[in-house]
């Protein structure tokens, strides 16, 4: 795992904020720079352009999830349907503590037509799949799960189902009467709605109980 300097990660915390603020083709170096308190050189100095930035943000973000999804996938001692369980966990903690990357990752891959961005984004959907893949293939072979699963279509159910609870706040403080703004609220109670759905969901799709 590549490692990246305080100054780096300063830097890249700043730029995430405006690349989910104003999306990343809208967004100037100068603005970068000017944000995190730099020259424009120091961008080329420590990420050598602003797209090597960008991959540096999806490397950062996307490496704590995949370690932690990774253990979990090879865990020996835990049952599948648990496995499935703590996977859709690891994902949901990642939507929340890092919702400026998963909004610029929700915006982005609807209309970018940059090159490295979009090659970011279809690798980390596709290291995703690979690892939900294979604790659903684990769970077949076991005969917990039921055979021939989409598993196309069952990340689409996981990733699309918590992005669009994410950035529906306001909809969804409507229909359960919560005050838009009380953060806490809003966490307390839809967070493990979230949660429950999508197991009870996983459970019967995996293995028609």
């Amino acid at each position: 795992m590549i490692k990246f300097n305080a100054k780096q990660i300063e830097i890249m915390k700043h730029a995430l904020s405006l690349f989910a603020e104003h999306g990343y083709e809208k967004t100037p170096v100068r603005d970068l720079a000017k944000k995190a308190n730099i020259n424009i050189a120091m961008i080329s100095y420590y990420f050598g352009s602003k797209e090597k930035l960008l991959e540096a943000i999806f490397l950062k973000y996307t490496s704590s999830i995949r370690s932690k999804v990774e253990e979990i996938v090879k865990d020996r001692n835990a049952e599948p349907t648990v496995k499935i369980e703590q996977i859709i966990d690891a994902y949901i903690d990642a939507f929340i503590e890092y919702p400026d990357f998963y909004l610029l990752l929700s915006r982005e891959q609807l209309r970018t037509k940059n090159h490295a961005l979009y090659n970011a984004i279809r690798g980390l959907k596709q290291k995703n799949g690979s690892m939900l893949k294979a604790a659903v293939k684990a769970g077949e072979k076991a005969g917990y799960f039921r055979k021939n699963i989409d598993i196309t279509m069952l990340a689409q159910t996981l990733f699309g189902t918590v992005n669009q609870t994410l950035n529906n706040r306001r909809f969804l403080c409507e229909q359960y009467d919560i005050a838009e703004g009380d953060q806490s609220a809003f966490e307390e109670f839809i967070f493990p709605k979230l949660r429950e759905h999508l197991k009870t969901m996983f459970k019967y799709y995996l293995t028609n109980k």
